[in-house]
Formats: C-alpha cells, sequence, structure tokens
C-alpha cells in the first residue's frame, strides 16, 4: 500500500527536522527589508547588524514565514506566476525626498511599504514614520507649530539607501549644538490634506560622524 503524502509534507519535515541555525547570508538577505535606524542619541537605538550565524529562535521565524508562503501557494492564496500590483490608498502619507551634496539622491515613497503613518498628536505636533521602497527608506519626522504664531520647528532622522542624516536645530526632540543643522518647514493645510515642505542643511552622517554638508528637500502629505 502506498501512503498518501500532501503536497506541503516537505514543507512540514523541514520544520520539523531542518536546521536550527541559519547561515548569515540567508538571515541577512531575508531581514534587508526590515526596517534599520541609526542611533540618535536619547530617542533612537541602532539595531546591531547581524554578523555571525542567527541563532535557533531567528531560524525557526524564518522557517515559519516560508511554512506561511508555501501553504499560501499550495491553498491558491497568490498567483507565483503574477506580480501583486499595490492599490493606492488615499489614507496614507506621501513624500518626495531629494538629497544634494556628498550624498545624491530622490526617493518617493512607495504604496507597498509596510509602515507609512502620519498622525498629529493632541499638542498639534504631527508625525511621519516610513519604512520601505528599493532602495531603502526610512523617515522619523516630527513637526511642531509654534503655539505664538511664530516658525515651525521640524527634526528628523533620514536613511535613505546608502545615507544617513539627522537634524534637530529646533531643539525639539534632544537638539543639535548651536550651527550644526539648519531646518525650515512650510505647513500647507487643506481640505483633504496637510503639507509639510521641509527645507534643511545637516551633516552627511552615513560614517557614524559628521560629514560635509547635505541639502534636504522634503515634501510631505499627509491626509486629514
Amino acid at each position: 500500500m502506498i501512503e498518501e503524502r500532501r503536497p506541503d509534507d516537505p514543507i512540514r519535515l523541514w520544520v520539523r527536522d531542518g536546521p536550527t541555525v541559519a547561515s548569515s547570508e540567508f538571515v541577512e538577505r531575508t531581514m534587508r527589508p526590515i526596517p534599520r535606524m541609526r542611533q540618535r542619541g536619547s530617542w533612537r537605538v541602532r539595531l546591531a547588524r547581524i554578523g555571525g550565524p542567527a541563532s535557533a529562535l531567528a531560524g525557526a521565524a524564518i522557517a515559519i514565514a516560508l511554512v506561511a508562503a508555501g501553504l499560501g501557494a499550495l491553498t491558491g492564496g497568490f498567483d507565483a506566476g503574477s506580480t501583486p500590483v499595490p492599490t493606492p490608498d488615499a489614507s496614507r502619507p506621501t513624500f518626495q525626498l531629494e538629497l544634494l551634496g556628498n550624498q545624491v539622491g530622490s526617493y518617493r515613497d512607495d504604496p507597498a511599504a509596510l509602515t507609512a503613518t502620519c498622525r498629529q498628536a493632541s499638542d498639534g505636533s504631527w508625525r511621519l514614520l516610513y519604512g520601505g521602497g528599493d532602495p531603502y527608506v526610512s523617515i522619523d519626522l516630527l513637526v511642531v507649530p509654534d503655539a505664538a504664531g511664530g516658525p515651525a520647528a521640524a527634526a528628523a532622522e533620514i536613511f535613505a539607501g546608502p545615507a544617513y542624516l539627522r537634524f534637530d536645530p529646533g531643539l525639539v526632540r534632544g537638539g543639535d549644538p548651536a550651527g550644526r543643522s539648519e531646518a525650515s518647514v512650510d505647513i500647507q493645510p487643506g481640505p483633504d490634506a496637510t503639507t509639510f515642505v521641509v527645507a534643511a542643511t545637516t551633516p552627511d552622517r552615513t560614517t557614524g560622524v559628521d560629514g560635509e554638508p547635505i541639502e534636504v528637500d522634503l515634501t510631505v502629505v499627509c491626509p486629514t
């Protein structure tokens, strides 16, 4: 009698009896799309880069992800021969980022990005959090209007392709030393969205220390 085998049996056996340690190259390739933030003093923690073999826990997490993908394909969850097309979401923020100087680049939001939120807090400040795209871009932007009617202040931490930078001349989030950076933000309210136009000059922080200045032009549209 021939024992009947299910199509997903090889996957289940791999998870049950497979390796408990994944190679560094495999884990790095798998984890690459996950947001990685540089250290920003008191308000950002650096995620350590994986340099050696992953632990059994990381291997198990990867195995679970593989099983989920395999079972989805077997049950018709998606068409393996087609590429999904993201559906535009009017509730998601959008942005256009231009860098000029030692680091040059032009970046836009990716509709498929896993992290894309923009919210206004009860104190009137706005916070944009974005992470996604290829090349990968992460933006953590805080805009604080002036209660007395003066100019708003902006602080940001940006990882775009190979470039990393941060600025906070308005001292709204830890602060920069005097003269380190300059930033201005124009807030443009609208019936369906609020637009923020940020212009900044800040040192290139890609190497971990302040380098040559980078000009930053960032336009963010937050649906309201």
